[in-house]
């Protein structure tokens, strides 16, 4: 269902046959358009080949040590990877403590070897994939009743379930059946940053995901594509300047790094002319009002002034995120700042550098083509404006 509802929002279903087949095993794929009560959604249908020519109605049995091996050796990104091995341990563990077995050798009865693998790496592709950043979820309902297995008849939520949502908010729901699998638990048990109510958002895109069973209300996952809201951030802070003209410029390179070691918000300085146009500069620091005696002493230390000037104001500036960049030079950061309709980005001007230095580059050529590479996965991601 997560992963029907990232295809709904614009992930492109060639695009993730594409990255699953880099895990080099058989499946078969099928994104089905249907309709869950009135609502329309996306439906995954994934078998094993194997499975359809041997006419098997179990799904092919693989310990998780070999679903592991097979993400590892994968062409995957890193990224991708680690995430998943991650997401299939949690499993594996809560599988091994129910049952008392070894994570290891935990066999995944009820959810499969290829259908384990596809649900969390390509959950994994489709955030990246739409560039995104954060994940929050509603109280997870997790239904009620009994569910048959291959270990018997077990209590909704199973055993498994169960223990993967240890310290994330649950509700029972009023339907009966399971809503909520070992799977999906660890995906969104790993993934989401928070849990309640549907936070301040703009929503630029809805999809839904279909579940296979049907039941009074609609068996979908609605999943709400968005942005924060674009206000500002306001911020107390001080700024103490000085005026120097008997101090080597030197020593100011110095004092400046102590300063930024320190904590300093900002340090700059300025060329001014003091009396009878004695040349001077003057070293400005923006710090926090909590640590303003921190920022005098070490001023009085390591300067030769004897006196500071402290001004209170108030900085408002835009709300910050970072967005990892895939280049052909490698991972680069850039920061994304947005206001009303806009937009602005910002690559990491020391991995700029340091990517110019090493592949013999204009660094003017690395910011311009890192920028416009973050433009067009925002814009592929359906997140830039």
């Amino acid at each position: 269902m997560f992963l029907g509802g990232l295809i709904d929002l614009g992930l492109p279903v060639d695009y993730l046959k594409s990255e699953i087949a880099k895990m080099k095993i058989p499946f078969q794929f099928h994104a089905i358009t249907t309709k869950k009560g009135s609502i329309q959604a996306v439906q995954i249908e994934i078998a094993d080949p194997e499975e359809s020519e041997s006419h098997h109605v179990d799904h092919h049995h693989r310990p998780v040590a070999e679903l592991i091996r097979i993400i590892q050796e994968s062409k995957l990104s890193h990224s991708i990877r680690e995430k998943s091995t991650t997401i299939l341990w949690k499993i594996a563990q809560a599988e091994g403590k129910i049952h008392g077995q070894n994570p290891e050798n935990v066999y995944l009865h009820e959810v499969g070897g290829v259908d384990t693998l596809i649900d969390i790496t390509g959950v994994l592709i489709g955030v990246d994939y739409l560039a995104i950043n954060k994940i929050m979820a509603s109280i997870i309902p997790t239904g009620y009743g009994f569910i048959s297995t291959s270990h018997g008849t077990l209590p909704i939520p199973a055993p498994a379930t169960a223990e993967l949502l240890k310290g994330i908010p649950v509700t029972a729901g009023h339907v009966p059946g399971e809503l909520t699998t070992p799977t999906g638990a660890a995906l969104i048990g790993t993934m989401a940053e928070q849990f309640g109510s549907i936070p301040p958002m703009i929503i630029e895109r809805i999809g839904y995901g279909a579940g296979h069973r049907d039941y009074e209300s609609p068996n979908v996952l609605r999943l709400l594509l968005g942005r924060d809201l674009p206000t500002s951030q306001h911020e107390e802070n001080i700024l103490i300047e000085t005026n120097i003209d008997d101090m080597s410029p030197q020593i100011v390179d110095y004092v400046s790094e102590k300063l930024f070691e320190a904590g300093a918000l900002d340090v700059y300085t300025t060329p001014i002319y003091m009396k009878k146009q004695r040349p001077a500069f003057m070293l400005s620091v923006i710090v926090p009002p909590s640590r303003l005696q921190e920022f005098r002493d070490l001023l009085f230390k390591e300067t030769t002034t004897l006196g500071i000037r402290e001004i209170s104001f108030k900085k408002v500036s835009l709300p910050r995120e970072d967005m990892e960049l895939e280049t052909t030079w490698g991972k680069t950061k850039v920061k994304i700042s947005r206001y009303r309709d806009g937009i602005k980005l910002t690559p990491e001007y020391e991995e700029c550098k340091s990517i110019a230095r090493q592949f013999h580059l204009p660094l003017i050529e690395v910011i311009h083509a890192v920028r416009n590479a973050a433009e067009n996965k925002l814009r592929t991601g359906g997140r830039f404006e």
